[in-house]
C-alpha cells in the first residue's frame, strides 16, 4: 500500500446527475428525430390544415417547444365569464360566418374556431375593435406567418374545475397589447383585419384547451383528436355578467393610485376621489 487516495471518478456520479444525463440525452434525440411531413388527416387538421393551405407552412412546428411556463399558467386569472369579442357584449351588430366544426370544403376538414364579421359584410368590418372575451393574461402577441396576420392568445382559468382555457383572436389589423399583461373582460385587444390581404376582413376565434402557445400550429391532444372547443358553446357554457369587468376596474383604480403616488411629494396626502385598494392582488 502507497497509502495514497485513489478517486474512482464513478464514485461521485450520484444517481440524481445520471437521471440529469439522462434527460439531455433524451432531449437532443428528440430534437434530432425526423418530422413526419405526411399531411394531416381532415379529422385530425388544425388551424394551419383549414385556414392555410398546407404548401404554405413556413416549416414544422413543435408544440412541445412552446409549453406554456408554470408562472403563465399561476397568473392566469379565474374568469367570471366570457362574452363575444367583437360587437356588443351579447354579440350585436356581428355574426359567425363559419361556425365551428363546420366543413371547409376549400382546403378540408373542419373549422377549428368561428370567423365573426360585422353585419355589414365584406370589409365593413375593417377596423372594428376586438376586445377580449374574458379577463386573462396575454401569452402570445405576433405574427406567425404572413397567412395568419396578428394573433393575440390569452390564458384563462375557468371557475370551479380551474382548466386553463386559451382564447385566440386572428388576422387582426392591429394589436395593441404585450405579453405579460393582464387584459380585462371587454377590454380592447386591437381591431378586425385582412391578415394582409389573404381574406375579407373578419375574426378568426377559438377557444383551445392547451398547456401550450398555440398560435398557428397544429391543433393536437395526446389522443391525437381536436382540442379546440366550441367557442360560441364555451360562451353560453360560462355568460359573462351584463356588468363590466370589476378585475379591470379595479386594476385601472390600482394603476391610478400608483401613478398619483408617484407624482406626489411624500407624506402628502392622495388627490381626493382615489380608492386605495390592496396592492397585492391587482399587480
Amino acid at each position: 500500500m502507497s497509502g495514497k487516495r485513489h478517486f474512482t471518478p464513478l464514485r461521485w456520479i450520484t444517481p440524481g446527475l445520471l437521471g440529469i444525463g439522462a434527460i439531455g440525452v433524451g432531449c437532443i434525440a428528440y430534437l434530432n428525430t425526423e418530422v413526419d411531413d405526411t399531411p394531416a388527416s381532415p379529422a385530425t387538421a388544425g388551424i394551419y390544415g383549414q385556414d392555410i393551405p398546407p404548401a404554405t407552412l413556413p416549416e414544422t412546428l413543435l408544440p412541445g417547444l412552446v409549453l406554456l411556463t408554470p408562472h403563465q399558467l399561476a397568473l392566469a386569472p379565474v374568469v367570471d365569464g366570457f362574452q363575444s369579442p367583437c360587437g356588443t357584449a351579447a354579440g350585436g351588430f356581428v355574426y359567425d360566418a363559419q361556425p365551428f366544426g363546420t366543413p371547409n370544403e376549400k382546403r378540408g376538414g373542419h373549422h377549428t374556431g368561428c370567423d365573426i364579421n360585422g353585419i355589414g359584410g365584406e370589409n365593413t368590418d375593417l377596423g372594428m375593435p376586438v376586445n377580449a372575451a374574458a379577463r386573462g393574461l396575454v401569452v402570445y402577441s405576433g405574427e406567425p406567418s404572413p397567412e395568419w396576420g396578428k394573433v393575440v392568445v390569452l390564458a384563462h382559468r375557468l371557475p370551479g374545475d380551474g382548466r386553463i382555457i386559451q382564447t385566440l383572436y386572428a388576422h387582426l389589423d392591429k394589436s395593441i397589447v404585450h405579453v405579460g399583461r393582464f387584459i380585462g373582460r371587454g377590454e380592447p385587444i386591437g381591431t378586425v383585419g385582412t391578415a394582409r390581404g389573404n381574406y375579407l376582413a373578419h375574426l378568426h376565434f377559438e377557444a383551445i384547451e392547451s398547456p401550450c402557445t398555440e398560435a398557428g400550429q397544429r391543433a393536437y391532444s395526446p389522443g391525437g383528436t381536436m382540442n379546440r372547443l366550441d367557442p360560441q358553446k364555451l360562451i353560453a357554457d360560462y355568460p359573462a355578467p351584463a356588468v363590466p369587468d370589476s378585475y379591470a376596474i379595479v386594476r385601472r383604480l390600482r394603476a391610478r393610485e400608483a401613478a398619483m403616488q408617484q407624482s406626489t411629494a411624500p407624506g402628502a396626502k392622495l388627490p381626493t376621489g382615489t380608492v386605495p385598494v390592496n396592492p397585492t392582488q391587482f399587480l
